[in-house]
C-alpha cells in the first residue's frame, strides 16, 4: 500500500456517521479554466505542468482548506485514482490521468481539485447534510479566492468557458444521489418520473455501472450550465429531490403498514445473500445492501444503525475495499475478501421477519 493511499484513507471519511435513509449525499462541482492557457488537450506538458504548479500552490496555501495536499497524478497509483471517483462520487474517471495532470485534496475528506483533467480546474464538493447550495457557496468562496489570483477564461455572452461548450456558463454540475429502494422495487419509479420530466434534469447511471439503479440508486443533475443562473439550477434539482424523498417516504410507510410479503422475502434474501456467500461482486452486493438497509428502516432486522450500512455500502467498492487489507490481495481473491468484510460488518444482525 503506496503512502498517497494510505493518507486518503486516514482523511476524514464524509460516509463515517452518514445517517441518511435516502438522500445519501450530493457532489457540487464547478469548472475553470485560467484566461492566459489553451485549454489542457491543447497544450504540451510543460504548460501542464505549470498550471499544476500554479494552482496547487495556491490552494495549498488556501485557509478556506484543511491541511490541503497536491497529488501529482503521475505518482497517483491506479487504486488511488480509483479510491478518489468512489470518494467524490465523481463524474469522471481519473485513471487517464498522467504526466501534466494533479488532484488536491484535504482533511475534510469531502473536497477534491482535480487539475489538468479536462479544464485546468474542476473543483468538486460531497455533502451529507441534504444542502447542496450550502457546499456551493463554500465552492465559490473558494473559487473567488483563487479567481483574485488567476483570472479565469470568461465571456461576456457565454460566461465561464470550459472544454465542452456544453458545460460553460456557470461551469456547476450538480448530482444528487437518492436511494429509492421502495419505489424501485415496488415498481413505481418509472410512474413517478414520468410525472417529472425536466428538461434541465437529467438521470445518468449511478458512477458509470450499465445497469440504471445499482444499489437502488437514482441519481438527478443538471442537463444545462449555459442559460441558466445558479440558483435556479440547485431550486430546479432540490424541488425534484424533495418530491421524490416524499414519495419514498410513503412507499416505505406503506410497505410497513401492508406487512408486504413480496417485500419482506427480497430484504430477506438480500440479508441472506451478504450473510453467506462465499465471494460477491460489487454489483450484487450493493444491490443487497440497499435492501438490507430498507429492512433496517422498517425495523425488520437488528443489531445494526443506518450508519452502519450507509458506510458499508461504501467501503465494498473495491477502492475502499482494498484499504481494509495491510496486503493488497490478489485480482481473483477480491471477491471473496468483500465477502469476509460484508459477513464482519454484519455480524450480530438478525432477521425478525
Amino acid at each position: 500500500m503506496s503512502e498517497h493511499y494510505q493518507a486518503l484513507l486516514k482523511k476524514k471519511s464524509p460516509w463515517a456517521n452518514n445517517k441518511n435513509t435516502i438522500w445519501l449525499a450530493s457532489n457540487v462541482a464547478l469548472r475553470r479554466n485560467i484566461d492566459k492557457f489553451r485549454f489542457p488537450a491543447k497544450i504540451d506538458v510543460d504548460k501542464r505542468n505549470q498550471i499544476v504548479k500554479l494552482v496547487g500552490n495556491e490552494l495549498i496555501n488556501s485557509s478556506d482548506l484543511k491541511k490541503p495536499k497536491l497529488l501529482k497524478a503521475e505518482e497517483t497509483d491506479p487504486i488511488e485514482k480509483e479510491f478518489l471517483v468512489e470518494h467524490l462520487l465523481s463524474s469522471e474517471s481519473f485513471q487517464g490521468a498522467h504526466q501534466g495532470e494533479g488532484f488536491v485534496v484535504d482533511d475534510t475528506g469531502a473536497f477534491l481539485c482535480s487539475l489538468n483533467i479536462k479544464d485546468h480546474i474542476h473543483f468538486q464538493e460531497i455533502d451529507i447534510t441534504s444542502k447542496p447550495e450550502a457546499a456551493w457557496k463554500r465552492l465559490v468562496k473558494l473559487e473567488t479566492a483563487l479567481g483574485k489570483k488567476l483570472q479565469y477564461a470568461y465571456s461576456t455572452q457565454f460566461g465561464f468557458l470550459t472544454s465542452d461548450p456544453h458545460e460553460s456558463g456557470t461551469g456547476l454540475h450538480v448530482s444528487l444521489f437518492l436511494q429509492l429502494t421502495a419505489l424501485i422495487h415496488t415498481g413505481l419509479l418509472k410512474k413517478e418520473l414520468e410525472k417529472l420530466q425536466d428538461p434541465q434534469i437529467e438521470m445518468p447511471n449511478f458512477l458509470g455501472h450499465s445497469n440504471p439503479y445499482v444499489g437502488d440508486i437514482l441519481v438527478l443533475t443538471n442537463t444545462y450550465t449555459l442559460g441558466y443562473n445558479e440558483e435556479s439550477i440547485l431550486a430546479a434539482l432540490r424541488g425534484w429531490a424533495n418530491t421524490l424523498l416524499r414519495i419514498e417516504s410513503e412507499a416505505r410507510e406503506k410497505i410497513a403498514s401492508q406487512e408486504s410479503a413480496e417485500m419482506k422475502d427480497k430484504v430477506a434474501r438480500a440479508w441472506a445473500v451478504l450473510i453467506h456467500s462465499y465471494q460477491i461482486e460489487p454489483q450484487e452486493a450493493l444491490n443487497a445492501i440497499a435492501l438490507v438497509k430498507l429492512g433496517c428502516n422498517l425495523n425488520w432486522i437488528k443489531g445494526i444503525k443506518i450508519e452502519q450500512l450507509n458506510e458499508l455500502f461504501f467501503n465494498c467498492r473495491r477502492g475502499h475495499l482494498l484499504g481494509q487489507f495491510k496486503e493488497t490481495p490478489k485480482p481473483e481473491d477480491i471477491p471473496h475478501k468483500r465477502a469476509e468484510f460484508i459477513h464482519k460488518s454484519l455480524e450480530g444482525t438478525e432477521l425478525l421477519i
